[in-house]
């Protein structure tokens, strides 16, 4: 009975040290730490963009009416839209917040009910339907609350500092993972925030989380400061890998393909300079699947710039 009292009681000791930092704490004081630091959990988003609707001149589709996507979800109406000749835009939003609320452009929906004068299928417009983001992951949370604790303890309240753009474009919409901050690019005083996004198309920012970044920019940043808010320029990596025919399997060349995926996000951009991707980085994550295999590297050093982000492009496989 001692041993089992000393063992909770240092047990309860270690529970209680643990709470201390948003590093180690329970996810309950973690919405403590969160709520004492500003810096609340990142919850979905509704995707939203425009449909092209069809039909006769002078058809309208209302204020929320729905039509439903391949996906099985519904998307409403914002505003009432008179039709005009061709395809007329008009502007959706999922009725369900999530990533699965995205679409690419040319996808369909249908009307959930029959409006006169106007077809049932809507075509989705070139820009697609974006924005729709699931809620932030706890360990992804848990990272900013970190940062911001740590920001505040050692150098004070966020200024303006490149680090401070990257943090705020990050706190504004769940898809951000990261963002180039490039300073006096356009002028002295200016500022240039690139935000990235690892888990969409080519890394890029849609146009819903260009405009969650410069909505939460207006409201947070610096009142003198001169900043925009654009996308990253793509840098495309194009690697040509060779596989002996004992080894060229279908399984190899997806594993190949994904290591090689993992280490390009790995990759960042960078304020000012140059970066490069060294072909010992490519040959180590190549390894880990297989020792045969010849690497192309006639194309020279892989580098690209401050205001760009690689993207691995698929594979040539020769």
């Amino acid at each position: 009975m001692w041993a089992q009292m000393g063992n909770g009681l240092h047990g309860h000791l270690d529970w209680a040290n643990a709470q201390n930092s948003p590093l180690t704490c329970e996810l309950e004081r973690l919405y403590d730490w969160a709520a004492l630091y500003g810096v609340p959990i990142l919850l979905a988003t509704a995707a939203s963009g425009d449909v092209l609707a069809t039909g006769n001149i002078g058809g309208q589709l209302l204020t929320d009416t729905l039509a439903r996507g391949s996906n099985g979800l519904d998307y409403t109406v914002l505003a009432t839209t008179d039709l005009i000749a061709g395809n007329t835009p008009v502007t959706v939003r999922c009725t369900t917040k999530g990533a699965a609320g995205n679409l690419a452009a040319g996808m369909t929906l249908t009307l959930i009910d029959p409006v006169a004068n106007v077809n049932s299928t809507l075509t989705v417009d070139v820009d697609g339907i974006t924005g729709g983001a699931d809620d932030e992951l706890e360990a992804d949370w848990r990272a900013r609350v970190a940062d911001e604790w740590q920001t505040v303890t050692t150098t004070g309240a966020r200024s303006g500092k490149p680090a401070d753009y990257r943090f705020w474009a990050k706190s504004a919409h769940p898809s951000v993972t990261g963002a180039l901050v490039q300073l006096h690019t356009l002028g002295i005083g200016t500022v240039v925030v690139r935000p990235v996004c690892n888990g969409l198309l080519d890394r890029l920012p849609t146009a819903a989380v260009l405009d969650a970044v410069s909505a939460d920019l207006a409201v947070i940043a610096p009142a003198t400061a001169d900043w925009r808010v654009t996308a990253p320029i793509v840098h495309p990596v194009t690697l040509t890998i060779h596989l002996p025919p004992a080894v060229d399997t279908a399984q190899n060349r997806v594993d190949i393909q994904a290591a090689l995926d993992v280490l390009v996000l790995g990759k960042g951009g960078t304020d000012a300079g140059v970066l490069e991707l060294l072909w010992a980085e490519i040959d180590t994550a190549i390894a880990v699947i297989t020792s045969q295999y010849t690497l192309d590297e006639s194309g020279g050093t892989i580098t690209w710039l401050a205001y760009e982000i690689p993207v691995l492009q698929p594979i040539n496989w020769i």
